[in-house]
């Protein structure tokens, strides 16, 4: 892959990258550095990736390793500027009550397969068609279909048993 290919392509991914990123990392900052280092490693690949899909999944796995790898090494600080203090109860209770369903959420989903996981990110988080889904798994589209209804429904049920 030449120069400007690779230059277009890029620019059609960035977007899409810097989302992924900041799906595992919630900081604008963070994900520009994620995307940035993905560009570096693709573009070391480059002799590799024959066309734009190819370059788009490499993207996506890159990107999610940096980010994974970031949230590891990620030191848990407390900025004393962005807290804020809880002044009424009904406020704490609505703040605990949204952590612990985001928390079930979490959980649930990574109890989930590797690939539920992955077929739900495509999905929802990527917002990859059935069609790009069902190619880049060299699957029909109604398989597809069908593994996401599963993936869904598998994560349903989680979520409805750590309720109970």
């Amino acid at each position: 892959m030449e120069l400007q290919e690779f230059t277009e392509n890029a620019q059609k991914l960035r977007m899409q990258m810097h989302q992924q990123a900041m799906h595992y990392l919630s900081s604008s900052e963070d994900s520009d550095d994620v995307v940035q280092e993905a560009f570096i490693k693709l573009w070391l690949k480059r002799k590799d990736i024959n066309d734009f899909a190819k370059m788009r999944n490499l993207a996506s796995i890159i990107v999610r390793n940096i980010s994974l790898n970031m949230v590891r090494n990620r030191r848990f600080t407390t900025d004393i500027d962005n807290c804020t203090l809880m002044t009424n109860h009904s406020d704490a209770h609505k703040q605990l009550e949204e952590k612990e369903n985001h928390q079930r959420l979490q959980d649930a989903i990574t109890s989930l397969t590797d690939k539920q996981r992955a077929l739900i990110r495509m999905r929802n988080v990527e917002n990859l068609s059935y069609a790009e889904i069902a190619k880049m798994l060299g699957t029909s589209e109604s398989s597809v279909r069908a593994m996401i209804c599963k993936a869904r429904a598998a994560l349903i049920n989680k979520m409805q048993k750590s309720i109970c």
